[in-house]
């Protein structure tokens, strides 16, 4: 092919020119000719890719790591990363087209590309000038996520941990059409979301009583379920302003009200709100005996019957349960003030025991070996958390990095001085949605410290408001 006047030009000015274009753009230049070629993938440094990727999306060298890396930021290989992420949307636009069976490789390329995205999204703090700039790997993100709906298919079940983890992070903010099919088919998913949530069997030692896997990394798909509960709930209730920030954009390091100090990574200090769901117990468990820890919980008595969801029997787990005109399940807004505190200041649970068995092999034969960034150690904090009768409940917990970098939060609540066996009644476990002190926050299940059998479960949601904040709380059955 004859060479175009546009390459003899200086290199310099074309690849001036070439940072005003589109990668696509680009990857048709460089098939002109072999010149042409050359000039694009030839070059001795990466400086041509580095400001092509940087044009679109945010320098993964400010992103918060929460594990060491592996590599430092001067070997970021911006051509191949660019390539990828171009790659990853062609494959999630033509998604609808495509049979996912045909493309597995493909597809799971780049739902692991969509994540990483996430998380090297730039923190949201303030620059020089006082500005929170909005990210743009998550702008990009969210427009195709949005337009080529890669998400809306049925995912693969090697893709089930990825897809669900990306879902979780976008929590139903795509599911806000008011058309007859986009809520049937949110309707399904709440039912589908309930089944796996009020299952007992999917809360047992092996996965730490929670939304955890044998590994010890988070269990996403337990994570995506528990979010589909308390959001179906919330948008159901008329205290709209009280519902956690959702999008992409919430999910940013430091998204979360500050301020923000080197001792208190995590955004642990100030208010928060919680939402506790939870079912009447007669129907968790099939059984008619009093409710003492739903009294406990609701002070609410529900008037009803209805075959039972599970029961440590082995209850039917039929999904029809939950289309049945006569079940209820009741939603609790909570306000949580959190302070910090030394772990030798802790009252009334012992977290030793827990912070070692995360480290088993009985549960994570992997932990021992993560390479944690000793700039983020476990924190320890007590509280209290106030619910719409005035009652208050004393709070201890820790935050800490997970094994597979994921900011975990557990927290213990003893309410009136209710115990069970000397040990404290209710306690909760969750995994921050996104990076360290997101504003979307906390999503996790609760149950009691000792996980007796036939103990009640259910999902919750923590996030951080202002002080400012309107003191709105209710109880919604």
């Amino acid at each position: 092919m004859a060479t175009g006047p546009l390459v003899l030009l200086p290199p310099e000015i074309i690849h001036d020119i070439l940072l005003r274009c589109e990668p696509k753009d680009i990857a048709t230049f460089s098939c002109v000719s072999k010149t042409a070629y050359a000039l694009v993938y030839d070059t001795e440094d990466q400086y041509l890719w580095r400001q092509l990727f940087l044009n679109l999306y945010d320098d993964p060298r400010k992103s918060i790591r929460t594990l060491v890396a592996k590599e430092s930021s001067s070997s970021f290989n911006w051509k191949d990363e660019l390539q990828r992420r171009t790659d990853a949307e062609m494959v999630a636009r033509r998604s609808l087209d495509t049979d996912p069976h045909e493309h597995t490789a493909e597809r799971r390329k780049a739902l692991v590309t969509f994540i990483s995205m996430v998380q090297q999204a730039l923190p949201a703090l303030p620059d020089a000038k006082g500005d929170t700039l909005l990210s743009q790997n998550l702008q990009w993100l969210d427009k195709v996520l949005q337009e080529s709906r890669f998400l809306r298919s049925s995912p693969l079940q090697t893709e089930i941990q990825l897809h669900s983890r990306l879902r979780a992070y976008i929590a139903l903010s795509h599911d806000t059409s008011p058309d007859e099919d986009s809520r049937n088919s949110l309707a399904e998913r709440r039912i589908k979301s309930r089944c796996f949530v009020y299952d007992i069997r999917n809360y047992k030692p092996g996965n730490g009583w929670g939304a955890f896997l044998a590994d010890g990394s988070v269990n996403w798909q337990h994570i995506e379920h528990l979010a589909n509960v308390v959001l179906t709930n919330l948008r159901e209730l008329p205290w709209a302003t009280s519902i956690p920030p959702l999008g992409l954009e919430n999910t940013r390091p430091y998204s979360a009200p500050g301020p923000f100090l080197d001792a208190d990574w995590a955004g642990v200090e100030g208010t928060w709100r919680r939402s506790v769901c939870f079912m009447d117990y007669r129907d968790l468990f099939g059984t008619h005996s009093p409710l003492c820890f739903a009294e406990r919980l609701l002070s609410i008595t529900y008037q009803f019957t209805a075959f039972n969801y599970s029961n440590v029997a082995g209850g039917p787990r039929n999904p029809v349960f939950f289309r049945d005109s006569r079940f209820r399940e009741a939603t609790r807004l909570i306000e949580v003030k959190l302070h910090l505190i030394e772990k030798d200041q802790l009252r009334f649970h012992e977290p030793s025991v827990e912070l070692e068995s995360s480290s088993s092999s009985s549960f994570s034969s992997s932990s021992g070996n993560a390479d944690f960034d000793p700039r983020y150690p476990t924190l320890f904090f007590s509280g209290t958390s106030r619910g719409v009768s005035g009652n208050e409940a004393k709070i201890e917990g820790n935050v800490r990095i997970g094994v597979d970098g994921t900011v975990r939060w557990t927290f213990y609540d003893l309410i009136q001085g209710a115990v069970h066996n000397g040990s404290t009644l209710w306690c909760s476990k969750g995994v921050q949605l996104g990076g360290i002190a997101s504003a979307t926050g906390i999503v996790g299940s609760w149950s009691t410290s000792m996980h007796d059998q036939g103990d009640p479960v259910g999902p919750f949601w923590l996030w951080k408001v202002s002080h400012a904040h309107p003191s709105d709380l209710m109880d919604w059955t």
